[in-house]
């Protein structure tokens, strides 16, 4: 698959690095998964990924966190809509809240995975705008 432009943001949650990837018009597909592999990502999941990857499924994305790195990476594919678009991020957003009040030992349904959710959405907020709505998708 050729090179596609890809939105890159990295945020700090607390003591955790998050990378998010929104591959808006496909997945360039190495740069990701040299992301996953410096991330110690195990042989299978960098196959598993670069299969979904392959595939190029509208409305998917996926995460993969590294709990002793304390990082994170969460790739948002392309979408059919804005609201698609949402759906897919609050998601994957979910598994980075749980991944990382996990290695913090907190309760997963206490407040700390909702802020960390929160916070992760506040931080995206320009790509969210930028994506999440019909009229300014383009």
């Amino acid at each position: 698959m050729g090179r596609h432009d890809m939105i890159v943001r990295e945020l700090f949650i607390g003591r955790w690095c998050v990378y998010f990837i929104f591959a808006t018009e496909g997945y360039d597909i190495n740069p990701i998964l040299d992301i996953m592999y410096d991330l110690d990502a195990p042989d299978y999941i960098l196959v598993k990924a670069g299969k979904k990857m392959e595939k190029g499924k509208m409305n998917e994305g996926f995460t993969y966190s590294n709990g002793e790195m304390r990082k994170a990476l969460v790739v948002i594919g392309p979408s059919t809509s804005g609201k698609e678009f949402v759906d897919t991020l609050t998601h994957e957003i979910h598994h980075v809240a749980v991944a990382i009040a996990k290695s913090l030992g907190v309760d997963l349904e206490g407040e700390t995975p909702a802020y960390l959710s929160g916070d992760s959405a506040r931080e995206l907020a320009g790509v969210i705008c930028e994506l999440g709505c019909d009229h300014c998708r383009g």
